[in-house]
């Protein structure tokens, strides 16, 4: 018999993994209340702690988990898209290791209804165990929801589904808990803006003296003063400082690419 009525559409989490065991321990308890979601497909960039045999231990009888080993080759979504091939159903729903849906969305993906449209949920930031109320990283909604058949995901790096169809901006949230240490924040700065500064050069977008002192410069002005970063105290201004870092690194290794590529 289905786990589901006559209404309601089978969904596939898509999750994509490297050394992510912790978060995966904490994260997914929620799935035992959602019937709707049958499948995970888990596409794992070479882990080498216990995050497969973790994943491996939500399979039940009516959740089945899939895993693909595939390196992740500096395109987030290339590897995103090759998931979506994979999945049984057209609905996907996917997050990241470390979030969870809140218990209105997790009452809302239990009884999904079909429709024409992609779904876009809010995500409420935690850093460095507080949450972020302002600055860039708060207020912003995502498209995690969606039809398959209607669109693909595009960028390196900070991917987004692209797609033909419209969005539905939903009043439900997604809790995210990233960065348990400053040191794994600043590491993963450094490895996005690597991927994000080579995309920007294959596509022949240039850097420059100026852009590598004021866009930092006009990061942190917007952050920490504009978005109210500042009324988030010592987390608003660590956060505000670290975005700045990110544009400044995105521009400087484009910068250093020019350079040495000739």
């Amino acid at each position: 018999m289905s786990r589901l009525n006559k209404k309601t559409q089978n969904i596939s989490l898509l999750l994509l993994t490297k050394n992510e065991s912790e978060n995966i321990k904490i994260n997914f308890d929620w799935l035992s209340e959602c019937p709707t979601i049958n499948e995970i497909i888990v596409v794992d960039d070479n882990s080498t702690d216990d995050t497969k045999k973790i994943i491996k231990s939500l399979e039940t009888k009516t959740l089945t988990v899939k895993i693909f080993n595939r390196g992740l080759a500096n395109n987030f979504s290339a590897q995103r898209n090759y998931g979506i091939e994979k999945s049984k159903n057209n609905w996907i729903l996917w997050l990241d290791a470390d979030e969870r849906p809140d218990n209105k969305m997790i009452s809302f993906l239990s009884s999904f209804d079909f429709s024409g449209s992609n779904y876009s949920f809010g995500r409420n930031d935690f850093f460095l165990g507080h949450q972020l109320k302002h600055g860039e990283t708060a207020n912003l909604s995502f498209v995690r929801l969606f039809d398959k058949k209607h669109g693909t995901f595009v960028n390196r790096v900070h991917e987004v589904w692209k797609s033909d169809l419209p969005v539905k901006h939903t009043n439900f949230h997604i809790l995210h808990h990233p960065h348990k240490t400053f040191y794994s924040f600043i590491s993963k700065i450094n490895f996005y803006t690597t991927i994000r500064s080579q995309e920007l050069f294959d596509t022949k977008v240039t850097s420059n003296i100026f852009e590598i002192i004021f866009y930092p410069l006009g990061k942190f002005i917007q952050n920490y003063i504009l978005r109210l970063g500042l009324l988030d105290g010592t987390p608003g201004i660590i956060m505000a400082l670290s975005m700045s870092l990110h544009s400044f690194l995105v521009r400087a290794k484009l910068w250093h690419l020019y350079q040495t590529s000739y």
